[in-house]
């Protein structure tokens, strides 16, 4: 039977009208922004975010606590349903950690049901995808057990690429020096990021431009994907849609792909790359996931 319920946290991305027909949950954080206001991150408004951001505004966002979890899980089971939850990444915020302490603690209270947790390594939408994709298994028939063993092979293999346009939010966040950033500015040069094995965010590469960039994630969709001709890739922006429809575009003319979905980037990560950044997300070949070389050990970790 599939009596369970998927769940994710802020740091997912995944379009509201997929959330409403999948019927998913994603648990909300307060986004604390400078001078103003305390409110969850499901109820600001997308471009009430974005201008606080290009006016450089701090907005700070807290890891979800083990207590929110608990409140969250235990309504589902007291419900007679079983629990699917797709976290954030261990590596970027200690969300997860809350999460499978809950988990652990409510086993002792409802041992005839089941929290299932999965460290996607991954954010924004990577977790997004890893979602949709378990949420498809489910629509096909899968019960808990096989959609946990499925989703968490396609979480070990799940490849993160993006870009930021504004150097000044990876300097306020300490990720580069301000001679960098502004060289970097002057020059035109944005930074490729992606994730190691263990979900940890680092600067890979580089790309001259905002064309060097789509030709820089393309390349990279080329190298790792898994299949991209019946692959499901999610583009991610914050404040860039017109970049992501031409990333979406070439993406398709490259490939006949199974299918694209684009989303804004949240609150959770996009405090932190700022506006204008694109992301892909897709499914990579290697089942150790990204143990890329890194030209930068600097790695971001959400408080």
């Amino acid at each position: 039977m599939n009596d369970y319920k998927i769940i994710s946290d802020f740091g997912c991305n995944f379009p509201e009208h997929l959330m409403e027909q999948y019927e998913i949950e994603i648990i909300p954080t307060l986004l604390h922004i400078e001078g103003e206001k305390t409110i969850l991150s499901d109820q600001i408004d997308i471009l009430d975010f974005y201008r606080n951001l290009r006016e450089k505004k701090m907005i700070k966002t807290a890891a979800v606590n083990m207590q929110t979890f608990k409140n969250h899980f235990s309504e589902i089971l007291e419900n007679g349903n079983d629990v699917l939850y797709l976290g954030m990444s261990s590596g970027l915020s200690a969300t997860f950690t809350s999460a499978k302490f809950a988990a652990m603690e409510l086993a002792e209270e409802y041992p005839e049901r089941k929290v299932y947790c999965v460290d996607t390594h991954s954010g924004c939408g990577g977790i997004g995808l890893a979602v949709y994709l378990a949420a498809l298994k489910r629509e096909e028939g899968a019960d808990l057990e096989t959609n946990y063993a499925y989703i968490s092979d396609i979480c070990s293999r799940l490849q993160s690429w993006f870009s930021v346009d504004d150097l000044f939010f990876l300097k306020r966040g300490g990720r580069l020096s301000s001679s960098t950033a502004i060289v970097g500015s002057l020059f035109m040069i944005k930074p490729i990021l992606t994730t190691d094995s263990e979900g940890k965010l680092f600067a890979w590469g580089k790309a001259r431009g905002k064309k060097g960039v789509i030709d820089e994630l393309l390349n990279k969709i080329n190298e790792l994907a898994f299949d991209p001709e019946n692959s499901i890739f999610f583009i991610s922006h914050c404040d860039a849609m017109e970049d992501a429809v031409q990333f979406d575009m070439k993406l398709r003319t490259k490939w006949d792909v199974k299918d694209t979905v684009i989303t804004d980037i949240s609150p959770a990560f996009g405090a932190h790359c700022g506006p204008g950044a694109l992301a892909v997300f897709f499914v990579g070949k290697k089942p150790e996931g990204n143990d890329q070389t890194s030209e930068s050990e600097d790695t971001i970790t959400e408080s």
